[in-house]
């Protein structure tokens, strides 16, 4: 017990030394950095202008981002039909078993492909799910009567089938 109390005295005799001499030392330091970083600051702003060298490539890649700014209105309507709207499809497959999910969706893709071969299928992985999502409906109307179609196709997966609203592809 004497131990520890010696050492708490001396670690408390000390302390007020450490800290008296951090302080000497600290504005010493503080102004050189002020110094330093007020010169740098001065060297700038005195210059005017500043060179920048970069590569050729990189110059090349620039004017490519400036050009494709440019772009007239006639693309306009393409470049937003190739983003997609919101729509509906219909998801027939769920899974999050890593050891059999990718394979089971591939094969639900396959089964859905060759049923109905006018309505594209889409295998998506959204980390733990993988899902298979068929068509490409605009309206609510549209994606009830495929998914009634699709039920009296596949009455085991009727429990499987729901519609999800998601973004589709239209082609027009």
């Amino acid at each position: 017990m004497k131990k520890y109390v010696v050492i708490l005295l001396l670690s408390l005799l000390a302390m007020p030394v450490a800290l008296f001499s951090q302080e000497s030392g600290m504005p010493a330091l503080t102004d050189s950095m002020h110094a330093a970083s007020s010169s740098i600051v001065e060297r700038i702003n005195k210059s005017g202008h500043m060179k920048v060298e970069h590569p050729a490539a990189l110059d090349a890649r620039l004017q490519k981002v400036q050009s494709s700014d440019n772009v007239d209105s006639t693309d306009e309507p393409l470049r937003k039909d190739t983003q997609g709207r919101v729509g509906y499809r219909i998801q027939v497959f769920d899974d999050n078993n890593p050891g059999t999910a990718r394979q089971g969706a591939e094969s639900r893709k396959r089964q859905m492909e060759s049923r109905f071969p006018e309505w594209r299928s889409y295998v998506e992985f959204n980390s733990p799910y993988w899902r298979v999502k068929v068509g490409d409906f605009r309206s609510r109307s549209e994606v009830e009567a495929a998914i009634e179609e699709m039920r009296h196709a596949f009455p085991g997966l009727s429990s499987q089938l729901r519609i999800v609203r998601d973004r589709i592809n239209i082609s027009e």
